[in-house]
């Protein structure tokens, strides 16, 4: 199966071309939308061929390319650049169709024959050589354990080196078998991961020689007994071994000369690697076992760390990005809580909320006299300290429109009190619009709001291109807070509806404004206004 890859704001993403065909395109309906303005409508398309998978420009403005050159159409290669506009995706083989995990009919006891060892023993055998040393009266065999278990000591200094260099985790994975197959000598090689939820085995790195096209199949009664049980594997010709004669796949593979060893950290078993000579008959012996399995060792080591380094890296990007809209107080409850728990989500989903709008009152007519320099210090301190008045009660800066400000109470993280929240929030922004105008340089005039707030259900989550996603929400209680503000609200009042003076009317001063009608509502609908 092949797919093309691209990334969105940083994330890979993929699409698995498992039909005959696949547009892409900026119009909604092609099989892969991008919202590019370099993009046609009706961009490209992929088109399964006898000859395997060919690219097709469909009359775009700006063109396709194939690793930079311009082209009509093209038979696509594995590994291939195509440009359509200036949005680049990469036309890639899935991993899982070059490697086969071959299942094995039954299963029997292990009698003797192949060399099966604990991992954890060959690590005590070669942290108990790192401490030893060479002394008079050892004999040829002792010196000669000291001299392998020394250069395997080395293969592993050399090992640590190369990975210190990785950035991720995919640069780590394709390190550690650069290794592998540098000094195990194997004709075919493959590292696979554990899936953290699935817990299947999900080849990651794959290495074949000349044979780039040969689908690599694996054992299950090996790789099954190396992940459960945590052992090294070395079969010198797993056609005669009696302990696999069980596993049909074994015979059906030709699978003569393996090594099979897990990527086990402390008691958990991360994934494996697997490398094999399939035409040769004792291609390894343990030295070869215990090489792979110290390898490995310190692979898995490599891994975790790798794998924190990621987590933390998006972590502080999803830090940096939650700390624009939401209160210190908020983010951290966000990243603690994780989506899995419900506590919280980033999805599209339906919530009860109370949304805030406010708006400068004349604040066209007020910066007409001002350079933008000045007016974009004046917005900054402005929004800087409202902002801060938002955070304070847990609201969500939704947006910045010109000089208005969208704020929402109740999400990503629901909460039964949003109404007061917004309510209180207002009654502080006022205050700190006060404070502001104390300050404000001579000869300036003061500046002044109307704010409106409406609670209800609405649609929140990340919404918006998939160049740009912002979490926001949407709905007609969102259109109400609008209406409050702009056709409601008197300049320095804060107007609400009944949903949010019923919520709250025990906690704060109310006046009703009665019976209002606002754009896009046929009925008029009650206002109040908060007093206090």
């Amino acid at each position: 199966m092949f797919r093309l890859a691209y990334a969105i704001q940083g994330e890979n993403k993929f699409l698995t071309l498992d039909r005959e065909r696949a547009t892409v395109g900026r119009q909604e309906g092609n099989d892969l939308v991008l919202d590019d303005h370099t993009v046609s409508r009706r961009h490209a398309e992929f088109v399964r061929e006898q000859d395997g998978w060919m690219v097709r420009d469909l009359g775009s403005r700006n063109g396709v390319s194939v690793n930079g050159t311009r082209v009509k159409q093209r038979v696509l290669n594995p590994g291939d650049i195509i440009t359509l506009g200036l949005f680049e995706l990469k036309f890639e083989e899935e991993l899982s169709e070059r490697v086969r995990i071959a299942p094995s009919q039954t299963e029997i006891p292990v009698p003797s024959g192949t060399i099966i060892r604990s991992v954890d023993d060959i690590r005590g055998e070669l942290e108990a050589a790192r401490l030893a040393q060479a002394t008079p009266g050892q004999d040829d065999e002792q010196l000669g354990r000291l001299a392998r278990n020394s250069k395997i000591l080395a293969v592993l200094a050399d090992m640590s080196r190369t990975l210190i260099s990785a950035k991720d985790l995919d640069e780590v994975l394709e390190k550690i078998m650069d290794v592998v197959m540098e000094h195990v000598q194997a004709q075919r090689g493959v590292l696979l991961l554990a899936g953290q939820r699935s817990g299947e085995l999900e080849p990651k790195v794959v290495r074949q020689g000349d044979s780039s096209s040969e689908t690599i199949q694996i054992s299950q009664t090996i790789a099954r007994k190396a992940l459960c049980e945590g052992v090294a594997i070395l079969t010198q010709d797993a056609q005669m071994d009696e302990r696999f004669q069980a596993g049909m796949s074994i015979r059906m593979l030709g699978i003569r000369s393996a090594l099979c060893v897990p990527l086990k950290l402390e008691e958990k078993v991360l994934g494996l690697i697997y490398v094999d000579t399939p035409l040769k008959v004792k291609a390894y012996g343990d030295f070869d076992l215990d090489l792979l399995s110290a390898l490995a060792g310190f692979g898995a080591v490599a891994i975790r760390q790798a794998e924190l380094r990621d987590k933390l890296q998006e972590e502080r990007v999803a830090k940096l990005r939650l700390e624009r809209y939401h209160s210190p107080a908020v983010v951290a409850q966000i990243l603690s809580s994780g989506e899995s728990s419900g506590a919280f989500s980033l999805e599209v989903r339906e919530m009860n909320v109370s949304v805030l709008f406010a708006d400068i009152v004349g604040f066209s007519t007020l910066s007409e006299d001002m350079a933008p320099r000045e007016v974009a210090l004046l917005l900054n301190d402005y929004f800087s300290r409202m902002a801060d008045v938002i955070f304070k009660h847990d609201g969500t800066l939704d947006k910045f429109i010109g000089d208005a400000i969208m704020a929402v109470f109740g999400a990503p993280i629901e909460a039964d009190d949003h109404a007061a929240r917004a309510v209180a929030c207002a009654l502080g922004m006022r205050e700190a619009l006060r404070e502001f105008n104390e300050g404000t340089l001579p000869g300036r005039p003061p500046l002044n709001f109307r704010i409106g707030i409406n609670s209800g259900h609405v649609v929140a989550g990340d919404i918006g291109s998939v160049r740009r996603m912002e979490y926001s929400v949407l709905g007609n209680t969102v259109n109400l807070a609008s209406r409050f503000q702009s056709e409601v609200a008197a300049p320095g009042q804060i107007a609400v509806g009944e949903a949010t003076y019923q919520a709250c009317k025990d906690q704060f001063q109310f006046e009703k404004l009665g019976k209002v009608k606002v754009k896009g509502i046929t009925k008029p609908i009650t206002a109040y206004e908060v007093k206090g």
